[in-house]
């Protein structure tokens, strides 16, 4: 008699995922390209963009033990996948899910997007200004992230104090975390590293990287959700004091990554 199939662990997702065309998951942190791989494949292929955003980040900020975290977060994304089968997921929050995808998803595939941290500050910063009335549960996270609890404003960052915004500390410790957790977690074989800036000329590589044809991306959608306006706050900053917080908190990802970009002068802003 054959063995009944277990359908309640990994082994259903992994058969599930032989039902997708893909699965691919997209971990960068905000504003580092995460709307533009979701958009950049056609209707052929179902894609989501921060799905169940709201009850992710009250279950990741809440005070929870970290086995009752994990076995909720489990079942709400068993369930969203249910609903949703998402072949293309992507979305800043996926970074706190690593675990839970790979363990229960060992057919997926993962593209981390990062940015430097000169031009990542510069677009969070001007998002931030653009959007000061963010949604409640969009704000909790901002304070979760950037730790608002317990971190202060040296003089250094009035700058960035008078303006409502977070310490240098908090926005460049999070921009570690997030790049380092998907670099030290996930297979290189598993794992691919897109520059935000490439994209669009890498467009192929992501393609091949799914297994998918080249005809499935869209052209037209190769930078979505883009910026123009720049509030310059980071010019308010002494120069060498930026330089130097960027390099404290965050000098080894970026001489990994960014060797050439030292300054704001260097990353063109």
């Amino acid at each position: 008699m054959a063995k009944a199939t277990d359908l309640t662990g990994p082994s259903a997702c992994s058969v599930d995922e032989c039902l997708r065309k893909t699965h691919l998951i997209c971990i960068g942190a905000a504003k580092t390209g995460t709307h533009t791989i979701a958009q950049m494949f056609d209707s052929r292929i179902k894609s989501s963009h921060e799905a169940c955003a709201g009850e992710i980040i009250s279950l990741v900020a809440s005070q929870a033990s970290a086995k009752d975290q994990r076995l909720e977060l489990v079942d709400l994304i068993k369930k969203r996948d249910q609903t949703g089968r998402a072949e293309v997921d992507s979305s800043q929050l996926n970074i706190y899910l690593v675990d839970i995808f790979l363990s229960e998803y060992p057919g997926a595939k993962f593209v981390l997007t990062i940015r430097d941290c000169y031009t990542w500050l510069n677009s969070f910063i001007n998002h931030s200004l653009r959007f000061p009335k963010t949604a409640p549960v969009w704000k909790r996270f901002r304070d979760f992230r950037f730790r608002s609890d317990h971190l202060v404003h040296p003089i250094q960052e009035a700058a960035l104090k008078e303006r409502g915004l977070y310490t240098l500390e908090g926005y460049l410790s999070y921009w570690t975390f997030h790049n380092l957790t998907a670099l030290n977690k996930i297979p290189q074989d598993r794992l691919l590293i897109i520059k935000t800036n490439e994209i669009s000329r890498r467009a192929q590589d992501i393609a091949d990287f799914a297994g998918l044809p080249l005809d499935y991306i869209r052209h037209d959608c190769l930078h979505a959700f883009k910026s123009d306006q720049d509030f310059k706050v980071l010019h308010d900053l002494s120069e060498d004091y930026l330089n130097d917080t960027i390099q404290r908190f965050s000098g080894s990802l970026m001489t990994q990554f960014f060797p050439t970009i030292k300054s704001l002068a260097d990353a063109g802003i």
